[in-house]
């Protein structure tokens, strides 16, 4: 579901230095530049520009590696940045596997188009036809188009066979007319490839893609009999919080994946071959896996796709269609438990790029680095200069005058804020606390282990007039130390039965906290939670939010079970 994906991880000491470690040694560890191509040679000064920004972003976001490829028309070039394991040094390899995540879905998009041209199912059949006994939501019909640009309407990570309510899924909205991104409709059409093809999904993308590209290091399933050929993985050591830049890092968890949001893992020489591919694709050229029509119609957006990162975007089957320097390019991100990657593509400059870093469960991808060397690469072909410095890693600061200030809580308590460095002090009493933003009106602590709780300012008409912090209101106060707003309604006694500590050992789901701003239930201190007619709860702002929260099991009118998108997580003492 849309909750962060947070895991259960070892808190032992020897995690706490990945990231500083990370930081400090990006350049000192980075392997040399491997060409393949006459001309790739003439991209050196690109080449050099690329590899200075991608260290920017190792030292920003204190990656502990980075793979990545450039490919242009006059041949291709890799880099590794970093270690696949910081503190021992180990040096990342050009044969070692890295999780490419939901790049994923592109590869099972086409699995589907390849049944699409064989004549086994079409983009606009009921999916009620593919998928018998599933436990579909009712009413209109859902299509296999519906699932591959995620306008079905369904969850975010639901399973096929969800746990509580009826037992069926639902949806959010009507078919078409919204786009909500859905591992769920990857998952389903993975499925139904498996149906038709009448065998594992690895098998069919072995057949009908890795095969046909030559890309004999991929692999079609993530499972732990191969985990000694990747990069060590990495996770937030902290993972019941929320993680700031360059945080403190720990061993990733392992789940082998074998379903189609997510199941294949790669190296940059690989990735390279197949982002040959989509640049052939994007010009309307399909072989050796689709038509020419398949291929025009594969890349081609279907959906306007406004979540779609920060500037929104369009989707088109496993792809998202997205403008980088006024230009139409393919692109993707992957997040696994530990690995995070970026791909983008220009196929009309005949440019493709694939990051990836052995770090996940944390709020980064390398898509500034992936769409940089799109950029960069394009204006070396076409003799160019990109005279703006490329985007600042990390972001610009936000304006802090809003929030600065001093705030009293209903005990008479006190927190002062001031503007920082990285973007706010705030002081309780005697105790200093650091934060950067996370979001509008949201901030983090840049010390996970000072705070698990986020700093939540809320307006009224544009002003900032309350903060939530530790769980607790407080209301600005004006120059003679008097709160300008009153402070929230008290919660009814049996919501608030509802606040709470809620957790999921499977790590792809973890853990959340339902807690109380005034008479408001909200999860993880900035989703709020409304209740539904069918007793469950629909988590987000807006009105067609799928994922929904469902709580049972009461025992003293307390509910020791909390079912998110139809996985449950049992009540624990709140940490």
């Amino acid at each position: 579901m849309s909750l962060d994906r947070r895991a259960l991880m070892g808190l032992g000491l020897a995690g706490v230095g990945i990231a500083a470690a990370a930081t400090a040694s990006a350049q000192d560890a980075s392997g040399p530049v491997v060409v393949e191509g006459d001309g790739a040679q003439r991209y050196a000064a690109a080449i050099g520009d690329i590899r200075a920004y991608a260290e920017r972003h190792m030292a920003a976001y204190g990656l502990p590696g980075l793979t990545l490829c450039v490919a242009g028309p006059e041949g291709t070039a890799y880099l590794r940045l970093g270690y696949s394991e910081p503190q021992s040094r180990a040096p990342l390899t050009s044969d070692q596997l890295f999780q490419i995540g939901s790049i994923s879905k592109s590869f099972t998009a086409l699995c589907v188009f390849h049944l699409m041209e064989a004549g086994k199912l079409s983009l606009d059949q009921d999916i009620a036809t593919l998928l018998p006994g599933a436990p579909l939501p009712t009413g209109a019909k859902i299509s296999v188009q519906n699932l591959l640009n995620h306008s079905a309407g369904l969850p975010d990570d639901a399973p096929l066979f969800p746990r509580g309510g009826d037992g069926r899924l639902w949806r959010g909205f009507e078919p078409g007319s919204q786009w909500s991104y859905s591992n769920l409709g990857f998952l389903m059409l993975g499925t139904i490839v498996e149906r038709l093809e009448g065998r594992p999904l690895a098998e069919v993308l072995q057949a009908r893609i890795l095969g046909p590209l030559g890309m004999t290091e991929t692999k079609g399933a993530i499972l732990t009999r191969d985990r000694a050929a990747y990069a060590h993985g990495h996770s937030a050591l902290y993972g019941d919080r929320a993680y700031p830049r360059a945080g403190p890092l720990g061993p990733g968890p392992w789940t082998d994946v074998t379903q189609g949001a997510g199941c294949v893992a790669s190296t940059a020489h690989d990735m390279a071959l197949y982002g040959r591919w989509l640049i052939a694709a994007g010009q309307g050229k399909g072989a050796p896996i689709l038509s020419d029509a398949g291929a025009k119609r594969f890349t081609t957006a279907t959906i306007e796709a406004p979540g779609w990162g920060a500037g929104g975007g369009q989707y088109a089957n496993g792809l998202a269609v997205v403008e980088v320097g006024g230009r139409k390019l393919l692109h993707h991100t992957g997040g696994m438990l530990a690995y995070n990657s970026a791909l983008h593509v220009d196929p009309q400059a005949g440019v493709a790029a694939f990051a990836s870093t052995n770090v996940g469960l944390v709020p980064y991808r390398p898509r500034d680095i992936t769409a940089f060397v799109c950029r960069r690469l394009r204006a070396h072909l076409i003799g160019a200069r990109i005279t703006e410095p490329p985007p600042p890693a990390p972001p610009r600061l936000p304006d802090m005058a809003p929030y600065i200030g001093r705030y009293v809580g209903a005990t008479g308590e006190t927190l002062t804020l001031a503007a920082s460095e990285h973007g706010l002090s705030m002081w309780r009493g005697a105790q200093a606390y650091d934060f950067e933003p996370e979001g509008e009106d949201v901030f983090i602590s840049r010390e996970p282990a000072a705070t698990d709780r986020r700093l939540v300012f809320r307006r009224a008409d544009k002003a900032v007039v309350r903060a939530w912090a530790f769980g607790e209101e407080f209301v600005r106060t004006n120059g003679g130390g008097a709160p300008v707003a009153r402070f929230s309604p008290r919660m009814p006694d049996d919501l608030a039965a509802l606040v709470g500590f809620y957790a999921c050992d499977d790590p792809w789901h973890g853990d959340f906290r339902v807690s109380a701003q005034g008479d408001r239930l909200v999860v993880d201190d900035v989703n709020p939670l409304t209740r539904l007619p069918d007793g469950s709860w629909r988590m987000g702002e807006k009105d067609w939010s799928p994922e929904r929260i469902r709580f049972d099991a009461v025992i003293d009118g307390r509910p020791t079970r909390a079912t998110a998108s139809g996985v449950d997580h049992l009540r624990r003492p709140i940490p």
